[in-house]
């Protein structure tokens, strides 16, 4: 399960990667063709706006929390004793796996509720405006399932062997 997982989120993270490039690509040649071509892309912003930008950030948010580098405070972490510190991150991945459950939940029932009623953004293409929820469910979905799996692991073997356990760094400067 855990190298399915690893597997989805390097796609993922791949697919936020991709998005980000075509960003660039797309500001870059917009601000080129509107100065020196005085034709600039009409689509442009849109695309970013309600696509690319939410891939960007939602695709990677699974694979950010893998990675060890969502923002943690951990000033007195070094001094709990490995074991609790297991407990105690389970607990929160717990904790996320509900929150952030209940955000994947609600962005699935507005891009369900926004499908049926098909509805489309507004702009120089009209878009459809259930895509725009898509990255948002897909993100937190995956990032919901890694985190309950790291709160099992953590409670049945004390670590977790894809997780990247935060404050590792300080540790080591310490030993």
């Amino acid at each position: 399960m855990g190298n399915v997982l690893s597997w989805l989120e390097r796609l993922s993270l791949s697919l936020a990667v991709l998005s980000v490039t075509l960003i660039m690509f797309i500001v870059s040649y917009d601000a080129f063709s509107r100065y020196a071509l005085h034709a600039p892309l009409p689509w442009a912003y849109e695309l970013i706006t309600y696509y690319l930008m939410l891939a960007g950030t939602y695709f990677a948010v699974s694979a950010t929390f893998t990675a060890g580098d969502h923002i943690n405070i951990d000033l007195f972490r070094h001094l709990i004793a490995p074991r609790l510190r297991a407990r105690l991150d389970a607990a929160w991945s717990l904790l996320g796996v509900v929150i952030f459950g209940i955000v994947a939940y609600g962005s699935w029932s507005e891009m369900a509720h926004a499908y049926s009623r098909n509805e489309f953004l507004p702009g120089y293409i009209t878009w459809p405006a259930w895509m725009s929820y898509l990255p948002i469910v897909l993100g937190f979905a995956l990032l919901v399932v890694r985190m309950a799996l790291h709160a099992a692991l953590l409670i049945v073997h004390g670590r977790d062997p894809h997780v990247i356990e935060h404050g590792n760094e300080l540790e080591e400067h310490h030993e």
